[in-house]
Parts: C-alpha cells; structure tokens; sequence
C-alpha cells in the first residue's frame, strides 16, 4: 500500500508540474540567426495562468522587462560579435518557461538603447548601461513650489507597468492636472563620479489633452559630484518660444536653442535622444546632441553648475508643466535607457 501510495503522488505531482509549465515561443530573431544592432525581438508566452512577467538577458545581463502581457517586442542593441539570448516569462503560479539562442550581431553596436548614428557616439564596450529605467522601483514624485516649480495646486500621480499604450510590454503613465501646475518624477541611479559621458534614449507620448493643457514637457539628466549638481535639464517649450530650452543650473534659468518644438502628436510614440557630457574640473556640462524622432541637431551648449551639498548620485526626471485652464492630461514613458561613460 505504501508503494502504491508514493507513486500516485509522484504520478500527481508530475501531472501538476506539467499542466503548470510557461511556453515561451520566440518569433524572431532564430536561433543562430545574424542580426544587426539594434534588433527586435518578438515573443509569447502561454501558460493555463495569467503571464505576469518577462525579462531578456544578453549574456546573462538583464536587458529587458515587462509585466503583465502574452506577447512582446522589444527593441534590443548589443555590440558586434556572438551572443546568448534569454527570453523568459513568468505566469502568477511562479511557473517561468525560458528559451535560449545564440545570435551573431554583424553591424550596428553599442550596449544597449541606441548611439552609433545620428550624430550620437557608440558607447564604448565598458559603458555602463541602465535598461528599462521606467520599469524600475522607487520612483518619487513632487509638486510642490519648491520641488518642481508650479503652482501645487493640483493633483498628479504615476502609474507603473502599463498596457496598453506600450512598445515593448509595460509603459510608466504620467497624470498631471491644475491651474500652472507642475509635477515631477525622478529616478536615482546611485553615485558614478567617475562618468561623464551620458546617452540618454526613451519614448514618450501623450494623449489628446495634451493639445491644450501641456504648457512644456521636460526631460532631464543630472549628476551630483562632490556638491555641484549638474542638472542637465531639457525641455520642449510649447508655449514659451516653441523651441528647446537648455537649464542653467547656476543661474536658475532656461535658455532658449534655435530648434523648434511646438507640439507633438498626441497618442503615437515620439523617439528622444540626448548626447551630454559633464566636466567636473571646470563645474560645467554640455548639451552636445538631440535627436527627435530621427531628425539630428547639434546643440554644443555649455552650461554651469552648481554646489547645493547634496550627496553624490545620477539619475534622470521627467515633469509635465500644465497650463493656466488647470485642464488634466497625461504622459507615458518606456523604453527608458541610459548608458555612461
């Protein structure tokens, strides 16, 4: 009886763990296929639970997460040379199924999230890469006068993790609302003195709303070294010139460029790239390069810091600046990527 007993359990619990198992299907690129940087990588997942979860690792890097969605397609960047691919999905169970390839990147480069055209540089093999930066914890929000510079009187929030809208499975959402109102989202990414090459690459897109409410949309980097903050601010100012503005953190103040920026057509994906650097003997930073939705502009603009005391750190913000009508819109990120050097 004893025998009989373990083996039904063994026949049970094998039965279990099969009807549990995640398939994950990779479309393309196959296995042994050559490829150029960037590359698309379309996936899906099936499981009798819900797929709640995805993450890609190149050569056993987290390059790439997602939440939940049964399929996805992720845009991925790695340097010349062969690679191992790993596509896995998770289901509510706990359950994952994972697929694994080897692919050959004959042309293209970089670590991860662009460069190499454009104007923009190809990081170099020992840049450190920050992917899905939307996808991350810990995010803090503001809208306070003295935090982000509005009116406060309004209400804002973030929502993480969103499908749709999204291009590779899981987008961040803005929400901002009140007469001048402005509100900010920053993402710290730990102290990294020793960079001071910054290539910043995400998409972005707002709704209808947007066409009336949005006074600016700003998108920001910035560096804390030995007190001095370089804050490499950007914005598109809709309403203030039509044009980007560089910040000047010495003095307090945006400053106008010559490319123009009036609006942005509400719900499709826009493409931002920024090329800046920061000298931290001489306490300035540079606009060098921006790139909108494929079309170049060289900036080279020179900026000064300046000390506040605070901590060492890096990271990037985005903020919505709302109009005096007070009139509620949104904004969603995804694909965030930063790589220094």
């Amino acid at each position: 009886m004893q025998r009989a007993f373990s083996l039904g359990a063994l026949l049970l619990s094998l039965s279990l763990a099969a009807t549990a198992a995640v398939n994950v299907t990779v479309t393309s690129p196959s296995n042994g296929s050559q490829v150029s940087s960037p590359f698309t990588l379309s996936a899906k997942a099936t499981s009798q639970y819900q797929i709640v979860g995805w993450h890609i690792y190149i050569d056993s890097v987290d390059v790439y997460s997602a939440g939940v969605t049964s399929s996805i397609s992720a845009t991925l960047t790695a340097s010349v040379g062969n690679h191992q691919v790993v596509t896995r999905a998770w289901d509510s169970s706990g359950a994952y199924g994972s697929v694994s390839e080897e692919i050959t990147v004959t042309s293209g480069g970089g670590g991860g999230g662009g460069g190499g055209g454009n104007g923009l540089p190809t990081p170099p093999s020992d840049a450190k890469w920050f992917y899905n930066i939307d996808d991350r914890g810990s995010w803090v929000g503001c809208n306070s006068p003295g935090c982000s510079g509005g009116s406060g009187d309004g209400s804002y929030w973030m929502a993480q993790h969103q499908n749709p809208p999204s291009r590779d499975g899981a987008s961040s959402e803005f929400y901002n609302s009140g007469p001048w109102e402005n509100s900010l989202w920053f993402q710290k990414l730990g102290a990294n003195d020793g960079v001071h090459n910054f290539l910043w690459d995400f998409y972005f897109q707002v709704d209808d709303n947007s066409r009336n409410a949005a006074q600016a949309l700003e998108f920001d980097a910035f560096q804390f070294v030995k007190g001095y903050n370089y804050m490499i601010g950007t914005e598109c100012n809709l309403r203030g010139g039509g044009v980007w503005d560089t910040w000047n953190e010495a003095t307090g103040h945006w400053v106008h460029t010559s490319i123009p920026c009036t609006s942005f057509s509400p719900n499709t994906w826009h493409h931002i790239q920024w090329y800046m650097t920061t000298n931290t003997s001489n306490h300035t930073y540079t606009y060098v390069t921006l790139v909108v939705d494929g079309d170049s502009h060289p900036v080279n603009v020179t900026q000064n810091a300046k000390n506040l005391g605070w901590g060492d750190n890096l990271g990037v913000q985005f903020q919505l600046d709302d109009m005096a009508n007070g009139e509620a819109w949104h904004e969603w990120i995804d694909s965030v990527t930063l790589a220094i050097w």
